[in-house]
């Protein structure tokens, strides 16, 4: 892999209040996964090749240590392939029913499996009778005694406070967490104002102008994103259209949201959503209201997630580069493990889009809205 053919920018935040600049000690680090694809070989094969596996050539060793050193990967984490296993790192999550957490775990255990670490998995919401959300912290109290190395925590959990306080002094990273939480921990986050920018410049491209989004509650990232789709739609002219149907990241509320999008005589011709369960939901809701999609109601996602890149579905979203997110985070979790001292750093990884056949131009103003006639 030639340096113009890395993967796009990430972006550091701002040197702001004391934060680090992520671009002084990680933009051109390369991941176990550059490295093997740099060379057309599995990660397996990478990895065992810098761990020196008797199996593997010795020119193919060396090829795959020099390439790491041009890459930047940290060589000096790898264990022997001999060495017992170093620990465990808990990924903390609030629900294991978005399949962009499973591409974002599946990185961080090749990154981990490089220095002799393995993760496992942690759903941390719990619902009892005297809230309506709170965090597991049993579990998580749980963990320390059984001596996990640190923790990575995907999203903003629910009831972070209480669940960031049962973390104890264990280092901890945030994968795909809000903006507000930079400069109190390690973060890599998705730049959400290129991905929504690049999801609202593709529906203008293809003549759309009424847009709706799906999002704005339950959490910080979706307020962050509403935000970012507001100013996208303001940099094209059409704040005045820029309307927003409140939304969660969950597919329930995403089909409710998608089904008060649907009714009455003002409904936009395309919506983008906080995240593709959520569009999943609001393409059920226009399934119900006989809408067909692409062709009288555009429909985009956030996370290009297996489940929006299905032939069946074939979901328009934003890919935020989970490979590069997980892999990175398990870098920095591991270097505080080693007792990295220093402001907290961030990145936000720039995304792209990946348009697929749920998005194409709107129906001309004289063609009907509704497709599907239903009968008593």
């Amino acid at each position: 892999m030639s340096d113009d053919e890395k993967s796009p920018a990430d972006t550091p935040a701002t040197a702001d209040a004391g934060i680090t600049s992520a671009r002084r000690t990680t933009e051109d680090r390369g991941t176990l996964r550059d490295v093997a694809a740099s060379l057309g070989i599995s990660s397996a094969v990478a990895l065992r090749a810098l761990r020196g596996a008797d199996d593997i050539k010795p020119q193919m060793r060396t090829r795959v240590r020099e390439e790491a050193e041009r890459l930047g990967f940290p060589l000096d984490e790898v264990s022997a392939e001999s060495a017992h296993a170093r620990g465990v790192v808990a990924v903390l999550v609030n629900t294991m029913r978005n399949t962009w957490i499973s591409d974002l775990v599946r990185s961080i255990r090749i990154e981990l499996a490089a220095t002799g670490r393995t993760a496992v998995v942690v759903p941390t919401r719990r619902r009892i009778p005297e809230y309506p959300v709170a965090a597991d912290t049993e579990a998580i109290s749980s963990l320390l005694d059984l001596g996990v190395d640190g923790f990575l925590m995907i999203s903003d959990l629910a009831d972070l406070e209480s669940a960031l306080q049962a973390t104890g002094d264990r280092p901890l990273v945030g994968i795909g967490c809000s903006e507000s939480l930079v400069g109190r921990f390690d973060t890599v986050r998705i730049d959400d104002g290129v991905g929504q920018g690049l999801l609202v410049d593709h529906l203008v491209g293809l003549g759309h102008t009424e847009i709706a989004h799906v999002g704005g509650v339950g959490s910080a990232v979706a307020r962050e994103r509403a935000d970012a789709f507001r100013a996208a739609m303001d940099r094209h002219g059409l704040s005045a259209s820029a309307r927003i149907e409140p939304g969660d990241l969950t597919e329930q509320v995403g089909e409710t949201a998608g089904s008060m999008l649907l009714r009455g005589s003002s409904v936009p011709t395309a919506v983008t959503c906080s995240n593709d369960v959520a569009a999943m939901g609001v393409l059920s809701a226009a399934h119900d209201a006989g809408y067909d999609v692409p062709t009288r109601l555009a429909v985009a996602g956030y996370g290009n997630t297996a489940i929006g890149g299905t032939s069946f579905v074939d979901l328009t979203s934003v890919d935020p580069d989970s490979e590069r997110m997980g892999a990175h985070a398990a870098q920095f979790l591991v270097e505080r493990i080693g007792g990295l001292e220093g402001d907290a750093r961030d990145i936000a990884v720039a995304p792209t889009l990946v348009a697929r056949r749920s998005t194409s131009a709107p129906p001309r103003r004289d063609q009907p809205r509704r497709t599907r006639v239903h009968v008593d």
